[in-house]
């Protein structure tokens, strides 16, 4: 809607992960190189862990568009099935078209079959696992068993668990410490500091042939500030201001379409508001205490 009045290409701040609008700062950086070592070393487990809304799964978008044709990558996006529905998931991931009602033990010959073909064509086999804390126990289990799965020289494929803070709560239990060992790489996703936060506004602005003058430096503190380095609240303020400053006339986002952009985002905000890293506190309360209607009370 606002793209020809901006002079845009696309929207900057969409919510959809895309690896072309990746950005790349010093967490983002460390963890794909956790990711890209890992598979490179044919390690079996990988975790990768973040509260909500940091990026984890437009990481692995990113890994999945860097990778070669010499890998085959599987996707499983629902991860609260029981151990059945997940092989099958991973055989339709893996090309194999089986039934519903194929007996379990079955699908795992199948599953198996798959893997020892595609490592005779000289595939690495890799899976991703979105929302891993969800994944019931005796699913974890099964995955476990398939993980297994080896010849005599390498793995047959290497897994990536993508999860919320609760999944290491979920892999420090006792009954799951044969999985938690196994899990040989693993890296972080915190919420972006403020130097990151300007720069990824910056960088997404600019890639959709806009320039970081499109909004105001102090609208871009406000973001910042608000979104608590948190890159899906950043896009969802951002995405905002710009529908606000539009909705105005205006060529620049300025710090009172930021504030509109705040205002019809509370619910949001105040979800996010515990996973505060602490200078986005400190400036959230000076911002609160120098804003007129700071934290809400905008009517």
């Amino acid at each position: 809607m606002y793209l020809n009045h901006f002079k845009l290409n696309q929207k900057p701040f969409n919510l959809t992960p895309d690896a072309d609008m990746f950005y790349l700062g010093d967490a983002q950086q460390k963890a794909l190189n956790t990711l890209a070592i890992a598979l490179q070393q044919g390690e079996g487990f990988i975790k990768i862990s973040g509260e909500v809304g940091t990026g984890k799964t437009t990481l692995c978008r990113k890994l999945m568009a860097m990778m070669g044709d010499n890998y085959h990558i599987a996707h499983i996006n629902n991860s609260f099935v029981n151990p059945c529905e997940f092989k099958l998931l991973l055989a339709h991931e893996l090309g194999i078209v089986l039934n519903h009602d194929v007996p379990s033990y079955r699908i795992l010959l199948h599953i198996q079959k798959q893997l020892v073909m595609l490592a005779r064509k000289n595939k690495k086999v890799v899976l991703i696992i979105d929302e891993a804390q969800a994944m019931p126990r005796d699913t974890l289990e099964a995955l476990r068993l398939i993980s297994n799965l080896e010849t005599g020289k390498r793995k047959l494929i290497q897994i990536i668990l993508l999860g919320q803070p609760e999944l290491d709560e979920v892999l420090a239990r006792n009954d799951m410490r044969q999985l938690n060992q196994r899990i040989a790489y693993q890296a972080e996703l915190k919420a972006m500091d403020k130097v990151d936060s300007m720069s990824y506004l910056a960088t997404r602005i600019q890639i959709s042939g806009g320039h970081e003058s499109l909004m105001s430096k102090q609208a871009r503190e406000l973001l910042c500030r608000y979104s608590a380095g948190n890159p899906r609240i950043l896009n969802i303020l951002a995405d905002k201001a710009l529908m606000c400053a539009f909705s105005e006339g205006d060529l620049q986002v300025d710090k009172k379409a930021v504030k509109a952009a705040i205002a019809d985002s509370n619910a949001v905000l105040a979800k996010q508001g515990q996973a505060f890293p602490r200078w986005a506190v400190a400036a959230c309360v000076a911002a609160a205490l120098i804003i007129p209607g700071g934290f809400g009370l905008w009517t």
